[in-house]
């Protein structure tokens, strides 16, 4: 799970009280810690550092597998055995939200437990004083964005989701969707990007299903069209789509606009009907595989990439079989996998029978085996070409000089390019900056990262 507690922009002012966010979980949970952060800066706190003492410590806990689970209650546990005298220990996020009265019982000693994100909630029941600004978008907060990379920021469209997909707690922890309005998600980009945002990455639980909640006044589509003709944000990647409402209308905006990143995050999870069925997720193998054809045909060069689960209740030799063999046909640029996770409160959990821990992960790693294979193969015929390429860092204490990304990956969880600079380069090529956009020419590749130079400018 991703952990992140550093901030980069805006800078929080400076002050003698000093808040720790600890962020565990997604990136929905990302932002959730972000607007909370932004709310502790309105309330004239500083952002704690690594050996700095801080006043209250905010764990922004995941609740939705098991590992997840666990990885919060030791981060709060360890956070209240090492808390310093008059620090308050705050915990929120879904785990909190999922057994609210089970951790007010078995962790008395935290100052103070709250579930998912609402505005303004943990700074009031604190009993601190937040003075918001007049341009704070509504359903967002005062936000301040953390992470590694100063020119990417997830802009969070939708709160819950309306799924029911058999494995899935979530719908539980956040609820029914709630699709923000297109003026305040625009708002919000158009304050990104006056931060020098330069990558937006935007998600929802349910990313294409954004608006549909109320009669389809807006959807995705929209807001597409709205963010572009808004800003000048360069690059917008869409991640979290459900294959259901991935329209020709959506298709069409991405072919159309070189900002739209030639990229879908789609997590199919499975491929075979029976296993399809079982998890409740309202599309087959067919119309899975003709779904696919037809965004290729749509939006030639688009990189895919997906998420699977194996060793579901009941899954079967046949049904791995079946998804190993749309993997070789679809190839996905980019593909994770999981094993099951068994959580109380949702459908699966009553389902039998139960496949062996031990088998699953052998299922997994035959997936993720050949997924190697496909994204080692997808990157050689790369060798020789020249991409866009956008500039994450300067590589320091490494043969390359920078590390970037393309279109086709995604931050944090998908490939990267390895930069060198041309054998003399002019000074405008030593001169790359990070968030700048670069032309690389790709010399060598590994299993998921390229290699290159910069090309002649």
């Amino acid at each position: 799970m991703a952990k992140s507690s550093s901030p980069v922009s805006p800078a929080l002012p400076g002050s003698s009280r000093k808040v720790r966010i600890v962020n565990l979980g997604c990136s929905k949970n990302q932002v959730d810690s972000e607007n909370i952060l932004g709310e502790f800066g309105r309330a004239g706190f500083s952002m704690a550092h690594d050996d700095d003492r801080s006043d209250v410590t905010v764990i922004n806990t995941c609740g939705f597998i098991e590992a997840a689970k666990e990885e919060s209650v030791n981060e709060i546990l360890d956070a209240l055995k090492h808390r310093k005298k008059g620090e308050k220990v705050v915990v929120a996020g879904c785990l909190s939200q999922r057994y609210l009265e089970d951790l007010h019982k078995e962790i008395p000693e935290a100052d103070l437990l709250v579930g998912t994100y609402k505005a303004g909630e943990i700074i009031e029941r604190l009993g601190l004083t937040s003075t918001l600004p007049s341009d704070c978008i509504a359903g967002a907060g005062p936000r301040a964005l953390m992470g590694d990379e100063p020119h990417h920021a997830f802009l969070k469209i939708a709160e819950g989701c309306n799924r029911v997909c058999g494995f899935c707690a979530i719908p539980g922890m956040r609820g029914k969707q709630r699709s923000r309005s297109i003026a305040d998600v625009v708002a919000e980009a158009r304050q990104l990007e006056s931060w020098g945002i330069r990558e937006v990455s935007i998600i929802a639980q349910d990313l294409t299903y954004y608006g549909r909640e109320n009669n389809g006044t807006e959807n995705l589509e929209m807001l597409l069209r709205a963010l572009l003709k808004e800003t000048g944000i360069p690059w917008f990647r869409l991640m979290y789509a459900y294959p259901a409402f991935v329209t020709d209308g959506l298709l069409d905006v991405m072919a159309a606009s070189p900002r739209i990143c030639s990229y879908l995050d789609m997590p199919i999870q499975h491929a075979s009907d029976r296993m399809l069925k079982a998890m409740r997720r309202n599309y087959s193998g067919a119309s899975l595989r003709k779904q696919l054809a037809h965004i290729r045909a749509a939006v030639p060069g688009i990189a895919l990439r997906t998420t699977v689960v194996l060793g579901y209740p009941g899954e079967t030799e046949d049904d791995v079989k079946e998804l190993l063999e749309l993997m070789e046909e679809t190839r996905f640029r980019h593909l994770g996998g999981f094993t099951y996770s068994d959580e109380e409160g949702t459908y699966a959990f009553d389902l039998e029978p139960k496949v062996p821990l031990k088998v699953m992960e052998e299922r997994l790693g035959r997936v993720m085996d050949l997924q190697r294979e496909i994204a080692a193969e997808d990157n050689q015929k790369r060798v020789g070409t020249t991409v866009e390429v956008i500039i994450d860092s300067v590589a320091e204490g490494e043969a390359h000089h920078f590390v970037g990304r393309t279109e086709g990956d995604a931050p944090e969880v998908d490939g990267r390019v390895l930069i060198h600079l041309a054998e003399e380069p002019a000074p405008a090529e030593a001169g790359a900056e990070i968030g700048s956009f670069r032309k690389v020419f790709i010399t060598d590749s590994t299993e998921y990262d390229l290699e290159g130079r910069l090309a002649d400018s």
